[in-house]
C-alpha cells in the first residue's frame, strides 16, 4: 500500500494525504453536505488483488457517502468523481467497496442497505428496512461473503451475500 488515507466532514471537503509524509495529496469536492462516510476497498481482498493487475492502485478508487443522500465514487489520482448515485431517500451513512471491487454497498438513515452496481451506475438491490431505524455502519468479513450491519435499534444484522 502506498499508505494514502483521507478525511471528511462538516465542510463537504474529502482530504486525500500521503501517509508516508502526510502531504496532502487532493481535495475531493462535489458532495453538497457532511460527508459521513468514506472507504477504501481493502487490500486484502481478492478484488484488490484484481484490480492491482490491471494496472489500477487499490488507494485510488475511493467511496464516499453524505447527509446529501448520495453515494460518490471517486478516481484520486484524476481528482474526479466517475459516479454518482442518488438511490438514498435520507442521509447515508455508512458505504464500503464491495470486495470484488464491482459493487458499492451503502446504508442510511431510510433504514436500507442498497447495492450499486459500479459498472452499469445505478442501484442492483435494496435490503428495505434492514433495521426498524437508522442504518448507522457496514463492514465486510475479511474473506468470507458476509455483510455485517448496525443501527440505532442497538442490534447488528449479518447478511450472507451472494
Amino acid at each position: 500500500s502506498d499508505g494514502t488515507f483521507c478525511t471528511s466532514g462538516n465542510d463537504t471537503v474529502i482530504y486525500v494525504y500521503n501517509g508516508n509524509d502526510r502531504s496532502k495529496r487532493c481535495e475531493l469536492r462535489g458532495h453538497e453536505s457532511v460527508v459521513e462516510s468514506v472507504g477504501f476497498i481493502c487490500e486484502t481482498f481478492e478484488g484488490s488483488k484484481k484490480m492491482v493487475k490491471a494496472g489500477i492502485e487499490s488507494r485510488d478508487l475511493l467511496v464516499s457517502g453524505g447527509r446529501d443522500r448520495s453515494v460518490r465514487l471517486w478516481k484520486i489520482s484524476a481528482i474526479s468523481c466517475l459516479a454518482t448515485f442518488m438511490a438514498h431517500d435520507n442521509w447515508v451513512r455508512s458505504v464500503l467497496l464491495h470486495p470484488s471491487g464491482n459493487f458499492i454497498i451503502s446504508a442510511g438513515d431510510d433504514r436500507t442497505i442498497r447495492v450499486m452496481d459500479i459498472k452499469a451506475q445505478r442501484c442492483l438491490r435494496t435490503l428495505d428496512a434492514a433495521h426498524p431505524h437508522f442504518v448507522s455502519c457496514l463492514s465486510m468479513h475479511p474473506s468470507l461473503p458476509i455483510l455485517v450491519s448496525g443501527g440505532v435499534d442497538t442490534t447488528l444484522k449479518c447478511w450472507m451475500l451472494e
